[in-house]
């Protein structure tokens, strides 16, 4: 391997490691709208499952301010890691506690205050009114789980705790379903039993959530003291957009959907695009979970302005996306007849199946885009994509096919495929205008194009620990360090890798190497490793007194440790990571 080059077995290692378990997360959560419309579905028919889909935009309501709010302060906090202010990170973490905790209890308030007028809001069909008053009720009683599930969701992950969020959601899913078939089929509960099973196994989860992110594991410290400055709520806001805008446009689109099939379809039309819309659902464990899966890596890259990272991690994102994406498509066409007998429906799910499964490919890519333009700054192409993809192209789409007189579930593949064109030509006008960024994914590469940054991976054996060492003394030498503090860092290089080899003995180790000089007189170098939790540069209450010793008779270490204006040790997504600035 030339340790000159950056390649991706680093990255890959990282992400996979965060893949299945955000994708089985959010598997977790959509499972619960898939069962209760296959078990509402069979057990009171058509009319309970269109009041369920009528229903769904109070839950995406309360997913818009848990988004919002949780996204947000994550967005910030992986940043602030990134630049290395952990207490600003621990605040943005208060922060979404306090006002997920505010928000939910104000929702829950308004919204059993103001039932009525919303149910008539949603339904004009008076023997829906009923079912729909029930399950809407229901849900805005629970908003305070449904809600406050986001934090454990996004800060487990960051932590790099990704197994403990699938235990989290696996129970919320296993729990609904146990729910449901005790309310539905043995309490005949009816919709309100779907939506008591919902909130309840939502609560337990999101209690073993929090459980696990207050354990001494957990590099987060609980509190309720919110950060106050106008300018940080500012940040907040604009970091948390794109995750609102997408809940509140999705319900937008189920309210603008469900409008026009009524108006051309009737009930059954609603019920028909309940089970597409299940499934569609369904389907977001890939096209939103392979893109979540990366969203603490791509927060803390953007950060440290990182670009070769982060273009090697969304190239990570699409290569495992198409794979998935292709098996999901597979899946759901093969079984289309079988999913309209599970949801009741005496209509063909064919069509609508191969579209959805070809939309899938185009969906990836987008979400892809606007996750990593959300967390890179880019907030207001992130939107546009979002706001097109999920409401303007697929509702006009539908629009248009219902008067064309073809099938109507063609919009589930034209709000896509027009929202990547939009985004083909957005990025070349941007790109005409600032020549310095790259043509799609707008990165601005001057500083690699100046000799500032160096990116490079390294195997965990000496050789090239000792190759390492030299190519960062001579990018310090490029960039006009002085010939002794030269010495001391590339001295200091060698020891602390092999220390961690050490550490790490029978373990398969490997270095993700930064050097970077983003200021005058000042340089950064940052070396990440996977293997056990380990600071090389500091004494522990586990270590014997030989191993303290033997760490003062490392002349590099010693040396560093005196020269250095930080030193900075951080344990993000699971990994080690060693910043030292000179």
């Amino acid at each position: 391997m030339d340790i000159l080059k950056q390649d991706e077995q680093f990255l890959k290692g990282a992400y996979q490691k965060a893949l299945i378990p955000c994708m089985l997360s959010i598997l977790g959560g959509t499972i619960n709208i898939l069962v209760d419309g296959i078990l509402v579905g069979q057990r009171i028919g058509t009319n309970g499952l269109a009041a369920i889909n009528l229903c769904l935009p109070v839950y995406l309501m309360l997913c818009i301010v848990g988004s919002f709010l949780v996204s947000g302060t994550a967005i910030e906090a992986a940043g602030a890691i990134g630049k290395n202010l952990m207490e600003k990170g621990q605040k943005l973490y208060h922060t979404s506690i306090f006002s997920c905790l505010a928000a939910s209890i104000l929702i829950s308030v308004i919204g059993v205050l103001l039932l009525q007028p919303i149910v008539h809001l949603l339904v004009q069909e008076p023997e829906l009114e009923a079912m729909v008053a029930s399950y809407a009720g229901i849900t805005l009683i629970g908003a305070l789980p449904k809600i406050m599930l986001y934090i454990p969701f996004w800060y487990l992950r960051m932590d790099g705790r990704n197994k403990v969020v699938t235990v989290m959601m696996v129970i919320m899913a296993g729990g609904n379903i146990i729910l449901d078939i005790l309310f539905l089929y043995v309490w005949n509960m009816g919709v309100g039993g779907a939506a008591w099973a919902s909130v309840i196994a939502t609560a337990v989860a999101c209690a073993v959530g929090f459980y696990f992110l207050c354990d001494k594991r957990s590099g987060f410290r609980f509190g309720l003291g919110p950060i106050l400055e106008k300018e940080v709520w500012l940040d907040i806001a604009k970091a948390g957009s794109p995750s609102a805008m997408n809940n509140a446009f999705q319900t937008l689109r189920v309210l603008a959907i469900n409008f026009l099939l009524l108006k051309y379809g009737g009930s059954l039309g609603v019920a028909v695009f309940s089970a597409i819309n299940c499934i569609s659902a369904f389907s977001l464990c890939v096209t939103d979970g392979v893109p979540q899966a990366a969203s603490a890596m791509q927060g803390i890259y953007s950060g440290e302005r990182d670009n070769d990272s982060a273009k090697l991690l969304i190239r990570q994102q699409w290569r495992h996306g198409v794979i998935y994406s292709a098996i999901f498509a597979v899946i759901i066409v093969s079984c289309a007849n079988v999913i309209s007998g599970l949801y009741g429906l005496g209509v063909s799910l064919r069509l609508p199946m191969i579209i959805l499964a070809i939309s899938l490919f185009p969906s990836l890519w987008n979400s892809i885009l606007s996750g990593y333009y959300n967390v890179s700054g880019r907030v207001l192409l992130s939107n546009v994509i979002i706001i097109s993809r999920v409401f303007i192209f697929s509702v006009g789409a539908l629009f248009l096919s219902l008067h064309a007189g073809i099938s109507p579930w063609w919009f589930l593949l034209f709000g896509e495929a027009a929202t990547l064109i939009v985004w083909f030509i957005v990025t070349g006008i941007y790109h005409r205008r600032q020549p310095q960024c790259t043509r799609f994914l707008l990165m601005d590469y001057t500083l690699e194009r100046n000799g500032k940054v160096m990116n490079f991976s390294v195997q965990g054996n000496v050789d090239n620990i000792c190759e390492a060492s030299s190519k960062v003394s001579e990018f310090c030498e490029n960039n006009e360090m002085l010939p002794k503090q030269v010495m001391s860092i590339s001295l200091a290089i060698e020891e602390i890798m092999t220390l961690i080899l050490e550490v790490n003995e029978g373990s398969e180790v490997t270095f993700d190497v930064r050097a970077f000089a983003l200021q005058v007189d000042l340089i950064g170098i940052r070396i990440r490793y996977n293997g056990m939790e380990f600071n090389p540069l500091q004494r522990t209450e586990n270590q014997t007194e030989d191993e303290q010793d033997s760490l003062d008779l490392y002349m590099g270490i010693r040396l560093i440790k005196n020269m250095a204006e930080v030193i900075m040790y951080q344990r993000v997504f699971g990994m080690n990571t060693l910043q030292i600035l000179v």
